[in-house]
């Protein structure tokens, strides 16, 4: 707001000194964009002088008249001067025409705010008048003179000025993973009914004003009770927990902006984050997008699921708040979908490693994506079990009982089992058996 009265408080004084009409002994504010020469708001206009400068001498006369006069009242002459000034009457309001030589008439208006003051009688918030999911409507009941103004030429109607006033209520938002609330003010015109978004949590709405009374000191204020909070809004953080240690599994997080996708057994870790006002989630899993049956059903806040089977899911999460009404439409929801997509299995044996320590094909190791079962076991030429393992993220590092083993050809067999199926809708199953040659 203060930034708002500085910018205000620029124009009045480039405006004032564009017209060459100043205020004197008096606090006092211009306004922007007058459809006369300059209109001015005192704080009162007991002992103040409206004064003309220009570069070049003239001769002055200054008149008086009130809105919707047929003649202006004549108050002081003054001959061939750089500078004239004509004391204020103290009224509420009061316009001033400035004759200079015979060139085209200056109009002035000047207002007491002192005698022009908001004040307020009454401030209610209705929740139900429109969608309470999105939009409240304040209704303020208020005292406030009409501030009009004009000249002697009779052919336009009176001019207006629209008073503005500050609202200010607690707004509560995200950043940085959690909600926190912040006092907003807006600068809007005063009239008997505002529409504001609905908050995320409860709050109270001030008003304060007018603009001018609040640069005098002199602004009326009021305060709303505390109102109930209805809208809901989400802020998730989706994510695949990837397997750090399977440097051989491919595609482990293939994710975009629309999916969530990867190598099963695919691990979803979505974490919801709801504003104040949420208060039931409810996921529904399913491999229909359009969510017409569910595989499975959660209430909790967050979704964590592991997927073992290929193909796409779809996810969704409805958040409502914690106050339901009996008409569903009033029922704030917030919703967010995902698809979830598990890649094709995949499973490839080499043919050779190089245990030499170089940190390059150490281990005989496969390469793999998508599989839900593993079982695999090394040989020497004479059928002697030498390793054996069941996770396809390890492999053999080439020794035997903690010796390296000799260079040379082993035998291997390798089973596993896929997320997908095969085209007769079978599980994917792999079976290999071969030789796998180790070099040093």
């Amino acid at each position: 707001m203060k930034r708002n009265i500085c910018t205000f408080l620029l124009g009045v004084l480039t405006t004032a000194l564009w017209a060459q009409f100043s205020i004197q002994d008096a606090k006092h504010a211009g306004v922007e964009q007058a459809a006369i020469d300059t209109v001015f708001v005192l704080d009162e206009v007991t002992g103040a002088k409206l004064t003309y400068v220009d570069t070049i001498a003239h001769n002055y006369k200054w008149y008086a008249y009130n809105l919707g006069s047929n003649e202006a009242e004549l108050l002081i002459e003054q001959t061939d001067a750089l500078q004239t000034a004509v004391p204020l009457v103290d009224t509420a309001s009061m316009g001033y025409k400035l004759q200079i030589d015979d060139l085209p008439a200056k109009w002035v208006w000047i207002y007491d705010y002192d005698q022009m003051a908001v004040s307020f009688e009454n401030i209610q918030v209705y929740t139900d008048l429109i969608d309470r999911c999105t939009n409240y409507q304040i209704e303020l009941t208020y005292q406030a003179p009409v501030m009009q103004y004009d000249t002697l030429m009779h052919d336009k109607a009176p001019f207006e000025l629209q008073r503005k006033v500050v609202l200010s209520y607690d707004s509560t938002y995200y950043e940085s993973g959690s909600y926190v609330s912040k006092q907003v003010e807006e600068t809007t015109d005063l009239a008997p009914n505002f529409i504001v978004p609905s908050p995320l949590d409860n709050t109270a709405y001030t008003i304060t004003g007018d603009t001018w009374g609040i640069e005098f000191g002199k602004a009326d204020s009021i305060t709303s009770e505390q109102v109930q909070a209805y809208a809901v809004a989400v802020n998730i953080e989706a994510s695949v927990r990837i397997r750090e240690d399977a440097l051989n599994e491919g595609d482990k997080d293939i994710s975009t902006d629309n999916k969530l996708a990867g190598s099963a057994p695919l691990n979803i870790e979505i974490l919801n984050d709801a504003s104040p006002a949420a208060f039931f989630n409810q996921w529904c899993l399913s491999t229909d997008k359009n969510f017409s049956n569910c595989s499975l059903h959660s209430s909790e806040t967050d979704f964590r699921y592991t997927f073992e089977q290929h193909g796409t899911y779809y996810l969704q999460l409805e958040t409502t708040n914690n106050v339901p009404s009996d008409d569903p439409a009033q029922n704030c929801l917030s919703r967010q979908t995902y698809t979830i997509e598990v890649v094709n299995s995949l499973l490839e044996v080499p043919n050779v490693f190089t245990p030499n320590g170089d940190g390059k094909n150490d281990e005989f190791r496969v390469s793999y994506k998508s599989l839900i079962s593993f079982k695999g076991q090394v040989f020497n030429m004479w059928g002697r079990l030498l390793y054996a393992w069941d996770d396809p993220a390890k492999g053999w590092d080439g020794t035997i009982g903690g010796v390296p083993a000799a260079e040379g050809a082993y035998m291997y067999v390798i089973e596993a089992v896929g997320a997908d199926k095969d085209q007769d809708g079978k599980p994917m199953k792999y079976v290999y058996r071969g030789d796998i040659n180790l070099l040093r």
